[in-house]
């Protein structure tokens, strides 16, 4: 096949990986005010997805006030009879062989399509719970489904989605680690040919967490979210024996259960299969009428582990997280009273078992509740975190958003109701979020560039939480760039961000040539002949943020060039927020001015690592971070705040 006129490439094939109510007003997008209302709510925009299909004849689907798609759409609705698609869903089509329709054989590409732009759904919620009316973050803007399956499927689909005339791409899936090169990597590969055409990438950082080294989708062309939490909770608590609360959650919240002490038992003294109450490991074990301790298993075997704790006469099941996830904590439907908590108060429990020979605890539900949590957005325990395996150069993830606890459109009832809904979590849930963003930001400014958008996005994240507290990960300590990247997603800003940092597709050629790739694996990525007779370090690029390595007494120095989207006559200047004493940053120059919109100007950083700092021999990378922060102002009173996000390794 390589001596056939046209080839570029051949791979074996290899598996991929899949990755509402509230999250609007979370991200303070509001009605007929701010963000929504500038941006049209994404209207005359085309959310593209890659994923597993589309319940169709959905209500978050329906066109009900939705113009006609732009003229230039091109695509085409594999669908048949009287409900195929319409102005919401402009197109559907399947790249796999499993019938003609592209119908969800996975519930998930109607959850994910629903948080980007699904239509107002009133009365949505599951067994009651989280109930409000559901949309997206573009409820303007049209969709279109791409079902796929194994990699060549995605591949055939973006390229699809590209010609077809989608804006924005949306991907909720990647290989199971990010070490595939870029010139592998089909979503990277497709994700190239998009930006060419200016359409705009959005992609899910991967459910690796918390360790380190796990981000996927890391192609500096492709935005890379990670997932956060809400500060919405369905709250079951425990109660122990000796009045210690401890606040928990569930989606399935029993009727008629009576909230009474009943005895608690930990079958862990039993083996590994006891403790995380595998299928038949408590047949012998008495459990009866009892309130039964399991550790927290994978998400999707959870509901399992309290069949077998019913199957066996179990009153209730008491989760608790293993300390990897710490306090991300996720409700599930389960098929008994339950409430799943967080490590540290798992401490709490075993700790009163330990202290007492009659043990006893009950759970009460308390149903939804909104507000309660300050410490949202909090880095959810799965999100996948830097430093990039292929171009640690390159700050990933970008950003996080909404992926914890999500409620969004469902193949499938899990509640018996007439519209099906579902509470998810993950980076696919996150990715979608993000899509929305993007297509807010094309609607209010259609010629930006995918690069202009996604510096419009970074630098406008926010870094503390609810409570005024720097934003946490799941261990409630401060989470760094290598877990959230900039930081959490703030749309309305993002809509007015004064500068951006531009990238041109050519621009990627020399720093694709840095990293070491042949003449060949570049032509791959960009689709025609490259000589790699020149090339620039990663942190060379002009991305919105930094991430570099210094030895001891080291110094780098780097330029960046930024557009003024502002307004004309505006002034800048910029202040370093860093470890002084550790790491030096000089800015030159430390003032810009624009007469005109659309001027560019450009400024050098120079990193210099001032004392040694003790490198760790484990896995976990040695680190500052910081941020240069561009502060300016026109003469007709408008503000604005540009942060770079930079973290220096030590080498």
């Amino acid at each position: 096949m390589e001596l056939k006129e046209g080839f570029i490439s051949a791979r074996v094939e290899r598996p991929v990986s899949l990755h509402t109510t509230f999250t609007p007003k979370f991200l303070g997008l509001q009605q007929n005010v701010g963000g929504w209302k500038s941006s049209h709510y994404g209207e005359g925009v085309i959310i593209g997805l890659i994923d597993t299909g589309i319940k169709h004849d959905h209500p978050s689907f329906f066109d009900k006030g939705m113009p006609p798609p732009p003229a230039k759409w091109r695509g085409r609705c594999d669908f048949n009879g009287k409900r195929t698609c319409n102005n919401k869903l402009v197109g559907a089509r399947n790249f796999i062989w499993d019938g003609d329709a592209p119908v969800e054989a996975i519930p998930h590409g109607s959850h994910t399509a629903s948080e980007a732009a699904g239509s107002p759904v009133e009365a949505a919620n599951v067994f009651g719970q989280a109930n409000g009316t559901a949309m997206g973050i573009a409820p303007k803007a049209h969709l279109a489904m791409y079902k796929v399956g194994i990699e060549s499927s995605a591949l055939a689909a973006m390229d699809a989605a590209i010609e077809e005339g989608v804006d924005v791409l949306s991907i909720s899936m990647s290989y199971s680690n990010g070490s595939v090169p870029f010139f592998d990597d089909v979503f990277a590969l497709g994700a190239f040919r998009a930006i060419q055409k200016g359409i705009f990438v959005s992609c899910s950082a991967g459910n690796g967490g918390p360790s380190p080294n796990t981000v996927t989708n890391a192609a500096p062309w492709i935005l890379t979210v990670g997932a956060s939490t809400i500060d919405r909770e369905i709250r079951a608590t425990v109660e122990l024996g000796n009045n210690v609360e401890l606040y928990g959650q569930s989606l399935f919240l029993p009727e008629g259960f009576h909230t009474k002490q009943l005895p608690l038992v930990d079958p862990a003294s039993n083996g590994e299969s006891a403790a995380f109450c595998e299928k038949g490991s408590l047949k012998n074990i008495d459990v009866k009428g009892k309130i039964v301790i399991c550790q927290a298993s994978f998400p999707e075997w959870r509901i399992f582990q309290g069949q077998e704790v019913k199957d066996n006469g179990g009153a209730g099941m008491i989760l608790i997280n293993g300390v990897e996830d710490g306090d991300t904590i996720i409700p599930d439907a389960h098929v008994l009273p339950a409430s799943c908590l967080g490590y540290k108060d798992g401490l709490l429990v075993k700790g009163y078992l330990n202290s007492t020979s009659s043990p006893t605890a009950a759970i009460s539900f308390q149903g939804t509740l909104i507000g309660k949590s300050k410490i949202a957005p909090q880095v959810a325990s799965f999100s996948s975190r830097g430093p990039s395996l292929l171009s640690p150069g390159i700050l990933k993830p970008d950003i996080i958003g909404p992926g914890v606890n999500i409620l969004a459109a469902w193949a499938e009832s899990v509640d018996n109701a007439t519209n099906s809904f579902n509470v998810v979590s993950g980076t696919s849930m996150a990715c979608p979020h993000l899509s929305g963003v993007a297509a807010l930001i094309k609607s209010a400014h259609p010629n930006w560039s995918p690069a202009a958008i996604k510096s419009a996005i970074l630098t406008t994240a926010y870094t503390g939480d609810l409570g005024g507290s720097p934003i946490s990960n799941e261990q409630n300590v401060p989470a760094t760039v290598f877990d959230m990247g900039s930081g959490h997603v703030d749309p309305s800003k993002a809509l007015n961000p004064g500068l951006v940092y531009d990238i041109e597709p050519d621009d990627y050629i020399p720093y694709l040539c840095g990293l070491g790739y042949s003449d060949k694996q570049v032509r791959t990525i960009v689709q025609r002949k490259v000589n790699c007779s020149s090339s620039i370090p990663e942190a060379q690029l002009n991305y919105p943020t930094f991430s570099i390595s210094l030895a001891p007494g080291d110094n780098q120095t780097y330029t960046r060039t930024v557009t003024n989207v502002g307004r004309a006559n505006s002034r800048y200047m910029s202040v370093v927020v860093t470890w002084k004493g550790i790491i030096g940053v000089e800015v030159t120059p430390n003032e810009i001015e624009f007469k005109e919109v659309g001027e560019k100007a450009s400024y050098s950083v120079t990193f210099t690592r001032l004392r040694n700092v003790a490198t760790s021999n484990s896995s976990t990378t040695s680190f500052r971070q910081g941020s240069v922060v561009w502060s300016g102002h026109d003469d007709d009173g408008g503000k604005y705040v540009v942060t770079s996000t930079f973290a220096v390794v030590f080498i």
